[in-house]
């Protein structure tokens, strides 16, 4: 309980809690099952435990197990699923949170029926979930747009250079991938709304409030529930990326931008974001990482604007100069 109540992220909260349940009813599997509302509830799986199915991270279930999903949220409290003989085994469905925007559930698959006496552990475990991510929903996040806010930028940027982000990194499968270097890497992308003070100046700050809650609305929709989306202050915005290649990463920020410039704003119609995006790797800190993105925003807003432009690409063009982990020129 100790171990739970420290944390502060999210999916590192979640992966305690599927630590907890696999030491406490030893079942035949695990599965954190994760969704967005601005994904129309799409659910993704972000946690195993135990046996694997095919489905991979970010790959949605299908849509008939929304609506039992839904009704365990609902319910605030675990619910039990007859299952086929197919499937073998029986399901029990246990909400981690609820009343927000990202909501998730864990499905724990036993051999026998939860002993009325475990589930009533189950269920404290439960209720103590709900309260903590409560806290962490509170402390962590924006209050505008509900994006996460820059206090629990570091900490998830760390796991992210030393790829121990959410998705496999507490199975087997997912260390032997990472091992193998197949598990894809990390992408930080920092968004600015092109000519937001103008926006404020002639429409007013409750129009530009609209916009940044419209813009974040977009990021949800179009970035994955793996994904980590941040409002950092004023009309800037942060994400980090899993994604396998370069050119995954740039077609990610590039749809973004494109699903902004086609999107009608409230009053203000026409809006467009200049964003600048690079790879993270082990020896980055946030500030490195960041200030490498940064500067390919810079350079984005210097040349028109409405554009997504990769650090990595822009130096290897000669378009700006390579700098180091600690901010210096890189001159070998």
């Amino acid at each position: 309980m100790a171990q739970l109540a420290g944390q502060r992220d999210p999916a590192a909260l979640d992966s305690c809690f599927v630590d907890l349940f696999a030491e406490l009813l030893a079942p035949l599997r695990l599965r954190v099952l994760r969704s967005h509302a601005a994904e129309q509830r799409k659910w993704y799986v972000t946690r195993h435990h135990g046996q694997f199915d095919q489905l991979a991270p970010d790959e949605p279930l299908a849509a008939e197990e929304e609506p039992l999903l839904l009704h365990c949220i609902t319910l605030s409290e675990p619910v039990l699923l007859p299952v086929s003989a197919q499937q073998g085994g029986i399901r029990t469905l246990v909400p981690l949170t609820g009343d927000s925007d990202e909501i998730a559930v864990v499905e724990i698959t036993t051999s026998t029926v939860i002993s009325k006496e475990l589930l009533r552990t189950v269920n404290a475990i439960q209720r103590f979930s709900m309260h903590l991510h409560a806290l962490l929903d509170e402390n962590e996040r924006d209050s505008l747009t509900r994006l996460l806010n820059r206090k629990s930028f570091d900490e998830t940027f760390v796991r992210a250079a030393l790829n121990l982000d959410a998705g496999s990194a507490s199975t087997a499968e997912g260390l032997e991938r990472r091992r193998q270097g197949t598990e894809g890497g990390h992408w930080l992308g920092v968004i600015n709304i092109d000519h937001f003070k103008r926006v404020n100046d002639v429409h007013g700050h409750l129009i530009g409030d609209e916009v940044l809650i419209l813009v974040a609305q977009l990021m949800k929709s179009t970035f994955r529930a793996s994904d980590r989306l941040y409002r950092f202050g004023g009309e800037e915005f942060v994400v980090l990326l899993r994604c396998n290649d370069a050119q995954g990463a740039e077609a990610a920020f590039e749809r973004f931008r494109d699903k902004v410039e086609k999107t009608p704003f409230p009053r203000v119609e026409h809006l467009t974001v200049s964003i600048g995006f690079t790879a993270i790797d082990a020896c980055d800190t946030p500030g490195s990482a960041f200030e490498r993105a940064d500067q390919s925003v810079y350079h984005a807003k210097e040349n028109g604007r409405n554009l997504a432009l990769s650090y990595e690409t822009l130096t290897a063009c000669g378009l700006l100069q390579a700098k180091n982990q600690d901010g210096g020129v890189e001159f070998f």
